[in-house]
């Protein structure tokens, strides 16, 4: 903010309220929570965290628009403040599974254009000499005269696609750049003619991204391409269709020849043209939105549903929505490949990886052997590496710290399918249900390697249905599952403590205080409604002058439809509910505190954080809570309906 007041508030630049070009910084933001918002919100729209060097707040700063009336040289301390605050941004984007760019056979850009076309007129602008871009002046690299279909012709196509702008082709930083002098005066530039042809190559691309402008992909290393290959590309090439008996398929799939396979293919299609299935990986995942499953084109396209950048599919309903067994195991393939999931970490942490360690989970011991056991089964001992049975299903044996609790989270996410619990293969293979073929659609006929580990309705196998189908309300609308903090000393409850209830996002070991757990969050998984914070594994300690709890969570929509729903916490400690941090219910003499939730259909906001803020006073015999949810017509909201899903961290979603 410093940097933008200084340097863009001039008194024709852009000063609130209108702004030049429409970028407005205001000089309040600094008193002003709302019009720091919009300036923040003004700058998110000019930064490109895929390709940050296209970044269009950097640009203007640089002389990428011509005639902007600020200029910082490279090595200035404000544009380096910058550049920093977009790598930095970028690279927390790319961490957390954003998009990268398509490769040509994938992306949005015609290729065949691009070389009988756009690489001649830069050619001629003599753009990829030495002293220019051919030595990387200004972080763009040209090669100069490249052979068709080479890869010099691919890596000038990439420098120059990603330098673009697909929301208003006109004002492309590479369009801009190449019409006019820069570099103080002494650069080249295209030629006149090839203004129109440049810009009509960009316009096409415009048309043929989604109507997001976002053209990117999910990272390829996001997903296991040996359950690609096993599991969804049968259903793309047409061989397996889960709906049929048996799975047989009905003959050509997706990649036939008069579809993705062949003649539907080019700029901004899915090509399935491919024989190799790392390629063929690669165009699914430039059709997936890792940020939020249920929107990717590869299952909107399909089922003809809105979102799809072809406004009709011209294979129509090939996918018949989330009854389709088709449809729900590609949807598990997404949820399992590292970007949200409304499958919950900490509840995997402590109810499902340890059932990977023990030995009396196979075959109640006989065997002498776990899940996880590094000479026959999915055990490994770091990441990467390929279990012995050689399986899809790599598990780090005895992993207890985040970082590999993470990779076994990722791991086993790939084999449930949320829709259908029962036919999740964490499910089939450990009871044998995998070779039910008339009980199981997603049955493959074939025994377990490992045998019958334990039976169905087993306490281990109701465990693993209750996490793949994520965590419900019960049948009366009371939410069981929380992760908790504590304690800390108080006698009010408007007291504070070493917690922002505004600000706090908390997940599973974050370490942020109080008496009990090293001061760590962990998961309480209650057998009943009562939340006991007392109890013997929680924070149970003789009464004392005041103490004060958390207990969060984070609830998910499910339902492609807006919700307002409602959370009643009931006890007789004192109590506040925070939702997304604002304090929306209390009762600071104990009793019942009523907080409202509004729950958008898809996106960001169709989840929400609930934070519980419980005293238990100095003559308070119990602390304790129930949580119960109803929507705004009061009808209760259970596991069977509502569609409501309880993650204990962040990064849930649908």
């Amino acid at each position: 903010m410093p940097v933008l007041v200084g340097s863009c508030t001039g008194s024709t630049c852009h000063t609130q309220p209108t702004g030049s070009g429409g970028f407005v910084v205001w000089t309040t933001a600094a008193t002003s929570s709302c019009d720091l918002a919009q300036t923040f919100n003004a700058v998110e729209k000019v930064v490109d965290l895929t390709t940050p060097a296209n970044s269009q707040l950097v640009g203007a700063v640089t002389g990428a628009v011509t005639g902007h009336p600020v200029t910082l040289a490279a090595g200035d301390a404000k544009l380096v403040t910058l550049q920093s605050f977009i790598s930095t941004a970028a690279a927390v984007y790319a961490a957390d599974g954003g998009g990268v760019v398509a490769p040509p056979s994938n992306s949005v850009f015609d290729l065949a254009v691009f070389q009988s076309t756009i690489q001649p007129i830069f050619t001629a602008g003599g753009c990829a000499v030495t002293g220019c871009h051919l030595s990387g002046v200004g972080g763009f690299t040209l090669k100069a005269n490249p052979a068709t279909d080479s890869a010099d012709m691919t890596a000038n196509f990439t420098a120059i696609s990603t330098r673009t702008n697909l929301t208003d082709p006109s004002t492309s930083i590479i369009l801009r750049q190449a019409t006019t002098l820069h570099g103080s005066g002494k650069s080249t530039q295209i030629p006149a003619t090839g203004k129109d042809p440049l810009l009509a190559w960009i316009t096409a691309a415009k048309n043929a991204a989604p109507t997001t402008g976002d053209a990117t992909c999910a990272p390829v290393a996001q997903f296991n391409q040996g359950t690609f290959t096993s599991e969804i590309l049968p259903i793309l090439t047409g061989d397996v269709d889960l709906n049929q008996v048996g799975g047989v398929g009905r003959g050509a799939g997706c990649m036939s020849a008069a579809c993705h396979g062949g003649s539907v293919t080019g700029p901004g299609k899915l090509d399935l043209s491919s024989s190799d299935p790392a390629s063929l990986l690669q165009s699914f995942a430039c059709f997936v939105k890792l940020d939020a499953p249920t929107t990717s084109e590869i299952l909107l396209c399909p089922t003809a549903s809105a979102g799809c950048r072809v406004a009709l599919h011209p294979g129509q309903d090939v996918l018949d929505g989330a009854n389709d067994l088709n449809y729900q195991r590609i949807l598990a393939y997404i949820y399992g490949s590292g970007g949200v999931t409304p499958l919950d970490y900490a509840f995997f942490v402590r109810k499902i990886n340890t059932l990977f360690n023990d030995v009396n989970v196979v075959q109640a011991g006989a065997t002498n052997q776990t899940c996880a056991d590094t000479i026959a089964c999915h055990g490994i001992s770091v990441a990467g590496q390929a279990p012995p049975n050689n399986s899809d299903f790599p598990i780090i044996s005895n992993a207890s710290d985040d970082a590999r609790l993470s990779v076994n989270f990722v791991a086993a996410t790939q084999f449930v399918t949320f829709l259908n619990p029962t036919e999740s293969s964490l499910f089939l293979y450990p009871t044998n249900e995998i070779a039910n073929r008339d009980a199981h659609a997603f049955a493959t006929g074939v025994d377990h390697p490992g045998g019958l580990d334990f039976p169905v309705g087993s306490d281990e196998s109701n465990l693993i249905l209750q996490w793949a189908g994520g965590l419900r309300p019960d049948g009366q609308g009371f939410q069981h599952n929380w992760l908790v903090l504590g304690d800390f000393p108080a006698t009010l409850i408007s007291d504070s403590t070493v917690i922002d209830e505004r600000t706090i996002t908390p997940r599973i070991f974050d370490v942020d205080g109080g008496s009990f757990n090293l001061g760590a969050w962990d998961g309480l998984f209650s057998a009943n409604a009562s939340v006991d914070l007392n109890a013997a594994n929680v924070f149970f300690r003789a009464a004392t002058a005041g103490r004060i709890a958390y207990a969060a969570s984070y609830v998910i929509n499910t339902e492609g439809r807006t919700q307002d729903i409602s959370v009643t916490v009931s006890t007789i400690n004192p109590v506040r509910i925070y939702v997304n941090g604002q304090l929306a219910g209390q009762a600071d003499q104990g009793g019942a505190a009523t907080a409202p939730i509004h729950l958008t259909g898809t996106g960001t906001g169709s989840t929400a954080k609930i934070l519980v803020k419980i005293l238990q006073r100095a003559n308070d015999a119990t602390f304790a809570f129930t949580a119960q949810l109803r929507d705004d017509q009061g009808t209760l909201l259970t596991d069977v309906n509502g569609g409501l899903v309880f993650t204990l961290s962040t990064g849930g979603g649908i």
